[in-house]
């Protein structure tokens, strides 16, 4: 019993202890009311801004929730180390104090490790500054700053704000580390260039810091090595994310896998693909894709060409190549009405048609077929051109007929000098002069002189019959050797109109086909016919990037044509021509063109008539006739500049300048009279002796002509441009009309 008590009074002690503890609230009970709130402990940051954040009021209900709300408000601002709460009574309520510790005064900020950013820039990138509270909110977004800005800079791969310390002077030291030191470049994809070399053009290097920006400059530089040597190549790469400090380069050589023609709906596959220089597994550069462009355009059956590529497959660099292409007109037929003057020694009225392939059922052959009539001539040729015998072989070959005839062309003819019956076709036994086309015959008596005998004439007949054969081979990409033979009859001769055939005299002539005022010049007569067998070799070099319009390259060509009386030919001579054009670009669309060409032989005397050198007012513009020599040296320089945008339209500012002299008679001197031959219709005839007449070479006299032209390509002549030069030389002014470029 006792024991039962004992133990009910200790609960009963128990149980008033815990009421006195802790007392039960009843509904009855009220909050302090908040008589006070201050700060305390802040020595620079200013009471408003404080109590800006702090959301106890007083007069209100003490809300110790909020109060502890409030405390963090304050420790959020960023300027203190520390916020306390102390709550006190006071009469009619209590006060709510808040204690601030302040961080320190930030004396200057110290920055180390950085190398490759100034402590200025970094400096300015911060908020924080020299004599203000450090603010941890502030000295936050600034390292997030400085981090962003070395990440801008492509230094990536680490955290670059690395430790913040300040010290008890106000000293803020961050320590800074700007990127991944590296420790490897490994090159991998390269076969054309060596790793060394690629190494070398960059500045991302084993114990350099690594930066993106920089990387990124170095793959430039890997790209532009490849241009430089004329090669393509995607490049990439980038810092190891699985092994730090090591840097990849990843290049992809372009290569062909695949290649596509398009738009040809005339032209055969074949006759493109034959003369790509790119194959299926080649490596793309530069030149062999110009290389292929210029040998598509060239062929002059596409309107225009164009190269894209696009993926192939999957593998590392591997792309299809297709080339599109817009096919236009090969073919042409022409027909050209002429007229070379009326009168005695007038051509007058001749006509022509001609017909061309140069693409026959899209093969790539070329065929071509024209006659010409007039009152005196008669022309027909005919040839055919295959440029690969085979069908991927690049060997050539050519054949031509022809057949040229001047039937029976008055020339006016003189009375010799001295006691004889004879008539020449030159005065003086000297050089033919050319007939006045349009004029009449004079009349009246026919004396020695230099005045044409009226009523009597000398018909010259010529013709030029026979066919060549060429065969070209590739030696090298823009080069080829040719070689060729050709076997003609020729054949000339005058006819007596009006006198005795006899009585013609043709010893010291000269077929002059020089229409100039002095007439020097010509080929010896040769009468009758004659054989002419002979030889060509030539090799010429082509890298024009436009036969049409070239800017670029040019071309280079050297060719000799050899006759000897072993081949059956009546004619020994050697002949050989050298031909150099040169395009340079001038500005964006201008072109400045040069041409020379140099030709000589074994001697005007021993060339036939259809193999002397010619200059035509097509290469010098300031003239009126056609020059023929035994040897040739022209000069022309052409500034072409385009008018619009398509360059359809151009005008050329040029120059030009040549010879082609031949050999000149030297007639020795006058023998003495001939007797007065008996008299009688049975009297035998005996001609009287002739001054003896040597053949020198003529110098050179060169003709200079300067002048400006237009250039019009129209739908009418696709591919080819009308020419119309305006030039003035030694000689006035003269128009010259052409098709395409004069060269």
């Amino acid at each position: 019993m006792v024991l039962f008590l004992r133990s009910a009074a200790v609960a009963i002690v128990v149980a008033i202890a815990a009421v006195v503890a802790n007392p039960v609230q009843t509904p009855a009970s009220v909050a302090p009311i908040v008589t006070a709130i201050n700060v305390r402990g802040n020595s620079h940051v200013p009471v408003d801004k404080i109590a800006a954040v702090v959301r106890s009021q007083v007069g209100a209900p003490l809300d110790t929730k909020q109060v502890a709300n409030d405390q963090n408000a304050i420790l959020g601002l960023g300027y203190f180390t520390d916020v306390k709460t102390d709550i006190r009574s006071t009469p009619g309520g209590v006060s709510v104090n808040f204690i601030v510790i302040e961080n320190p005064v930030v004396s200057k900020v110290v920055f180390t490790g950085n190398a490759h950013v100034t402590s200025d820039i970094l400096g300015a990138l911060m908020d924080t500054t020299d004599g203000s509270v450090l603010n941890t909110n502030t000295l936050r977004d600034d390292v997030q700053k400085i981090n962003s800005y070395y990440d801008k800079l492509g230094y990536t791969g680490t955290r670059h704000v690395q430790n913040i310390k300040i010290d008890r002077d106000g000293t803020l030291r961050l320590d800074i580390k700007e990127g991944v030191t590296v420790a490897k470049v490994a090159v991998t994809g390269n076969t054309i260039i060596p790793t060394p070399a690629i190494i070398g053009v960059m500045k991302t290097k084993p114990g350099v810091t690594y930066s993106d920006q920089t990387f990124q400059d170095d793959l430039t530089a890997i790209n532009k090595l490849y241009k430089d040597i004329g090669f393509s190549a995607a490049v990439d790469g980038g810092a190891d994310q699985n092994d730090p400090g090591v840097v990849n380069v990843t290049i992809c050589e372009y290569r062909i896998g695949a290649i596509e023609i398009q738009g040809n709906s005339k032209t055969k596959d074949y006759v493109i693909r034959r003369l790509l220089r790119l194959h299926p597994g080649d490596l793309i550069s530069d030149n062999r894709l110009r290389y292929d462009y210029e040998q598509i355009n060239n062929t002059q059956f596409f309107k225009s060409v164009d190269a894209s590529f696009k993926p192939f497959g999957s593998k590392c660099g591997m792309v299809t190549l297709v080339w599109t292409v817009i096919e236009q007109r090969t073919g042409s037929a022409n027909f050209g009405v002429s007229y070379s003057g009326g009168g005695t020694y007038g051509q007058g009225l001749a006509a022509n048609i001609s017909f061309s392939e140069n693409n026959l059922n899209g093969t790539g052959n070329g065929a071509s077929i024209g006659f010409q009539r007039g009152q005196y001539i008669s022309d027909i040729t005919f040839g055919v051109t295959v440029p690969y015998i085979h069908k991927f072989k690049p060997d050539s070959v050519s054949f031509s007929i022809f057949n040229n005839d001047i039937n029976n062309q008055p020339y006016p003819v003189y009375k010799e000098a001295g006691n004889n019956p004879f008539y020449s076709i030159s005065p003086g036994g000297g050089t033919i002069p050319s007939p006045q086309f349009g004029t009449p015959a004079p009349s009246g008596p026919c004396i020695a002189g230099g005045t044409p005998c009226g009523g009597l004439s000398a018909g010259y007949s010529s013709r030029q019959a026979g066919a060549q054969v060429g065969f070209g081979h590739p030696v090298a990409y823009f080069t080829r050797i040719n070689f060729g033979v050709s076997a003609t009859r020729l054949f000339q001769g005058f006819t007596a109109n009006g006198f005795n055939q006899s009585l013609l005299d043709l010893r010291s002539a000269l077929i002059s086909p020089n229409n100039f005022g002095q007439n020097i010049g010509g080929s010896p007569v040769k009468n009758g016919v004659s054989n002419l067998r002979t030889v060509t070799f030539g090799i010429n070099r082509d890298n024009r990037d436009d036969v049409v319009s070239p800017r670029f390259g040019g071309t280079s060509s050297l060719a000799n044509e050899v006759s000897l009386h072993g081949f059956g030919s009546d004619y020994q001579y050697d002949k050989s021509d050298i031909d150099l054009t040169r395009f340079y670009p001038v500005r964006e669309h201008s072109t400045l063109a040069a041409h020379l060409n140099l030709g000589f032989s074994s001697g005007g005397a021993t060339l036939p008539y259809n193999t002397l050198f010619s200059l035509s007012d097509q290469q010098l513009r300031g003239q009126r006739y056609v020059f023929y020599g035994d040897r040739e040296i022209l000069g022309q320089l052409e500034l072409r500049i385009p008018v619009t945008p398509d360059k359809k339209f151009a005008i050329a500012l040029f120059a030009d300048t040549g010879d082609a002299p031949y050999v000149t008679p030297v007639v020795g001197p006058s023998p003495s009279p001939t007797p007065t031959p008996p008299a009688g219709p049975h009297s035998p005839f005996k001609p009287g002796p002739q001054p003896v007449v040597t053949f020198v070479e003529a110098p050179f006299h060169f003709k200079t002509d300067f002048g400006i032209g237009i250039r019009v390509q129209t739908p009418l002549l696709p591919g080819q441009a009308l020419r119309l030069d305006f030039a003035t030389g030694q000689n006035g002014a003269h128009v010259s009309f052409g098709i395409g470029q004069s060269f």
